[in-house]
């Protein structure tokens, strides 16, 4: 795996972390929901997400503001390498993370949206 992709891949982690985090903190079943869907979506490279996963929620425990701004920053970073393919991955990684625990809130919602429309941009 080149480098580019998987920063982009480490991005997409970031943003689940943010959703994963949004209605009620992250809880355990968050977390396994997320492990599922990343091994299912990344296949063998899902270790690269899981990692920044984890650091986030063990290390550093950044604010969900300034992990979305970090994720975001990257994907600007790597958009040369960020192709229509990966991006509708991206996407349905954080859809099916919102929707993985309880259902889908307000929040998640707009969260969703918002990366949706940011990533669009690129």
């Amino acid at each position: 795996m080149d480098f580019q992709k998987r920063e982009i891949y480490r991005s997409i982690a970031e943003v689940a972390y943010v959703i994963a985090k949004a209605d009620r903190g992250l809880s355990a079943r968050e977390r396994m929901a997320f492990t599922d869907i990343i091994r299912e979506e990344l296949d063998y490279d899902a270790w690269v997400a899981e990692s920044r996963f984890e650091l986030l929620d063990e290390v550093l425990n950044p604010s969900m503001e300034e992990a979305y701004k970090q994720a975001m920053a990257d994907f600007r970073r790597y958009k040369k390498a960020l192709t229509p393919e990966l991006k509708e991955k991206a996407k349905r990684v954080v859809q099916r993370v919102a929707e993985s625990c309880c259902g889908f809130s307000a929040k998640e919602g707009l969260l969703v949206g918002r990366f949706e429309q940011d990533l669009d941009e690129l």
